[in-house]
């Protein structure tokens, strides 16, 4: 008699241990069933919503920071039409459609990423640094012109009247202000050579644990005769001309 009642109550546990584990995987992951709910509703809203484009539906997963399941939609024959839907509690609870996709967001992160991949190879061409990574954004003042400037799919063109910005990182031995100043010089006549027009310059420089940081140098900046000067003001009262200069390690 003892023996089933340990028994039972070995039972009881390992099916309440089932239950906290199937509690806690559905709080993070959600469940089957309300995932095949949320797929069907958001097949049918695209179906109704959006009847003339031809889109591909992704399988729904679970956001549980706020209970939702989302999936993202692409078009086959458009590179900038993808957007997310979320589904809840029985209904489409977002559609990103109209910001990101009529708001040519997609479009604008597409021509930085395309942007990018050019002014790398400019860089690694003529100047022949290693490892370097460049990374080009539009001035965020810009995003409320862009429907004006852009349109989608439309091909990468660098003389669009945006102004953009350009991140630049490099591994080098030498990062003295002098050496840095130099960079910041022959990047800017690279660029300009080529017809790339930035309206400012974010340089990282890095040498071992040594980081040097720069943020909002202007083609102003570099080519006032006076850039070491500006640098050094930066450094000393970081802010100062509007430059950002921040460094982690001792700058040998």
């Amino acid at each position: 008699m003892k023996k089933k009642g340990v028994k039972i109550i070995i039972g009881l546990i390992m099916i309440a241990l089932i239950g906290s584990v199937s509690f806690v995987i559905n709080a993070i992951v959600g469940n089957p069933i309300s995932a095949m709910i949320a797929d069907r509703g958001i097949k049918q809203y695209v179906s109704q919503t959006y009847p003339e484009m031809d889109l591909e539906i992704e399988k729904a997963s679970y956001n549980f920071k706020n209970g939702t399941y989302w999936a993202r939609v692409s078009s086959k024959d458009s590179m900038d039409t993808k957007f997310y839907i979320s589904y809840g509690n029985g209904k489409i609870q977002g559609d990103s459609y109209e910001h990101t996709v009529l708001g040519m967001f997609n479009t604008l992160d597409r021509l930085s990423r395309e942007y990018s991949v050019v002014a790398k190879e400019v860089i690694d061409k003529h100047l022949g640094y290693e490892n370097s990574s460049v990374t080009v954004m539009f001035d965020k003042d810009e995003y409320e012109n862009i429907k004006d400037s852009l349109a989608l799919d439309m091909a990468f063109d660098k003389t669009l009247p945006l102004r953009t910005e350009v991140t630049i990182g490099l591994n080098l031995m030498d990062n003295s202000l002098e050496s840095i100043a130099k960079i910041l010089t022959d990047v800017h006549k690279v660029f300009i050579d080529n017809e790339y027009i930035f309206s400012k310059y974010d340089l990282y420089v890095e040498k071992g644990e040594m980081l040097v940081m720069l943020n909002g140098v202007t083609p102003m900046d570099i080519e006032s005769g006076e850039l070491i000067e500006r640098l050094e003001k930066a450094k000393d009262n970081d802010g100062a001309n509007g430059i950002s200069f921040f460094t982690k390690g001792e700058n040998k």
